[in-house]
């Protein structure tokens, strides 16, 4: 029975490292958002009143509460907070009840989404669509599900993923600079 605990504790920690290594740094998140941003056409037009990024999480799951609080920081400690010129806000959301206030309080533009809206993340995404707000996720699970940007892992090195169709729908015109080192879902 021994044996057989540490096995199980030896599978979980594998699966929990494993997990861990499918998402992209937030550091490197961040300033991968920054620059992929920068190819969109339309980015001058979607923050002509600042660009204002909505950091949805839910309060209720552990991981998605640290991926705000690491999220915040590493924004924070940003020398350069533009995307052409425009600077970029960061405003905390807490929980998808409180996303269509977020929205229409602050003038949200853009939404990054933790993990931990599995259920909710078609409404989330169809809200985003209706306000014509682009979304960021580095949770690879919602990368492939409608968001417009997403981050991923391919061979131990970042993948970024562009829905092209999601973009379209809210009004984003990425470059094919940008495409063709991306994985495009159409």
């Amino acid at each position: 029975m021994r044996l057989t605990g540490k096995i199980i504790l030896l599978l979980v920690l594998t699966c929990i490292v494993l997990g861990a290594q499918d998402e992209v740094r937030l550091d490197l998140q961040i300033n991968l958002f920054m620059k992929i941003l920068k190819y969109d056409r339309n980015i001058s037009q979607r923050g002509a009143g600042g660009l204002k990024m909505g950091l949805l999480y839910n309060p209720d799951v552990i991981k998605s509460v640290r991926t705000k609080e690491d999220f915040e920081k590493k924004f924070n400690e940003l020398q350069n907070k533009q995307i052409k010129n425009i600077t970029l806000l960061l405003i905390p959301i807490k929980g998808y009840s409180e996303l269509s206030n977020a929205i229409s309080n602050y003038d949200i533009n853009l939404l990054y989404i933790t993990s931990g809206f599995d259920n909710k993340l078609e409404s989330i995404l169809n809200k985003c669509r209706t306000e014509k707000i682009l979304t960021l996720t580095g949770y690879p699970e919602y990368a492939g599900q409608g968001t417009t940007i997403g981050l991923g892992i391919k061979d131990d090195k970042p993948e970024i993923i562009i829905n092209t169709i999601a973009a379209k729908e809210i009004g984003a015109d990425f470059s094919a600079d940008i495409l063709k080192l991306a994985r495009v879902i159409k």
